[in-house]
């Protein structure tokens, strides 16, 4: 097969996805195989490895993942593998489910998925391992996910939560000069394990810092929304509801470039911190415009090519697959530059 033009998130967004084994390389995936390129000169795409199939099914394909993909599909090709990509265009557990075992049907040697909760996915993680097939869970792995003898790359979630509450905490002192008053924090899904383990530890952060800080910042939980116009109108009414108490608002996601929309709207910006979780353009744009202080990243890229690199390694030499956490790293005025050149590859 032809070498596909790069991955982009705008290309992602705009995929498509299908929930039977026979359309897998249809609209939703992306489906490469080795190119000349990657097999010549003795690479390891002619090693052992070379012409296995691999599966990554994600529970949400929007634009948070074209670096995972991009990051998966460059690992497969260095090593020769038949690799697919695919998700629902939105969160939607019972299509992930189907597309899971759509793409166990098409008998891959490993897979690759997502576990936003703690049962959804289950049958068919045993499924895959019972029959042979290689599992390692990327992105999110839910509570309980040791029990099911397989590997995981992702972020801790209750650590880089409490890494953006003390963010969130100092960023609201400075912002506004107070000491106390309500930090919101988003959820644009409630009861994924990724976002509520995120407000635990957003929760606990703000609480460090007030211990050490002197400070009495309290909290509370806004349902947002993935669909702008409703985030929107959700921030607009909490604001409008809290009579000035709000100094910060701090998102378990992306939905921070809602708060700054909104904010721009509005024009208030500046009389508030705003934070929150991932590097895509719109949360890019917001800390270059100071609409948003800071926002954490957790190496989508890692998300694929170490997932990918850990299923490689079970392949052969048959090491087990262990924990790999991809951290939290803090992008805010300070490094956005550089963090916007890095991520423009997939822009």
């Amino acid at each position: 097969m032809a070498a596909k033009s790069p991955l982009s998130r705008r290309g992602l967004l705009l995929s498509g996805s299908l929930a039977t084994a026979g359309v897998l390389a249809a609209a939703c995936t992306s489906e490469k195989e080795p190119s000349a390129e990657a097999s010549s000169g003795g690479r390891a795409a002619d090693g052992p490895q070379k012409d296995k199939k691999v599966i990554f099914v994600v529970h949400d394909k929007n634009p948070f993942f074209a670096p995972v993909q991009r990051g998966f599909e460059d690992f497969g090709l260095i090593m020769g593998w038949k690799t697919q990509f695919i998700g629902p265009p939105a969160q939607d557990t019972q299509k992930t489910v189907e597309l899971q075992a759509s793409a166990l049907s098409a008998k891959p040697d490993g897979v690759i998925f997502t576990r936003i909760d703690e049962t959804s996915f289950d049958a068919n993680i045993k499924r895959a391992t019972s029959s042979g097939v290689k599992v390692i869970l990327s992105n999110v792995a839910s509570d309980g996910y040791e029990k099911l003898g397989v590997g995981f790359v992702g972020q801790n979630f209750v650590n880089a939560g409490d890494a953006c509450g003390r963010e969130i905490a100092r960023c609201a002192k400075e912002r506004t000069g107070k000491s106390d008053g309500v930090i919101v924090c988003g959820n644009f899904a409630p009861g994924s394990t990724a976002l509520e383990q995120r407000i635990q530890g957003i929760k606990q952060g703000i609480g460090a810092y007030n211990k050490e800080n002197g400070t009495s910042f309290t909290t509370e939980v806004l349902v947002t929304s993935t669909d702008e116009s409703k985030a929107v109108a959700a921030i607009d009414a909490k604001y409008a509801s809290a009579k000035g108490r709000i100094v910060g608002w701090a998102m378990a996601a992306f939905d921070h470039q809602y708060v700054a929309t909104w904010a721009k709207g509005k024009n208030l910006v500046g009389k508030f911190a705003v934070g929150g979780f991932d590097l895509i353009q719109p949360v890019l744009d917001g800390i270059k415009d100071k609409s948003i202080d800071f926002s954490l990243g957790q190496n989508p890229y890692a998300q694929g090519w170490i997932a990918a690199a850990l299923l490689a390694e079970e392949f052969d030499p048959g090491y087990p697959a262990r924990t790999y956490d991809t951290g939290a790293e803090v992008v805010n005025a300070a490094n956005i530059d550089a963090v916007a050149a890095r991520e423009a590859r997939f822009a």
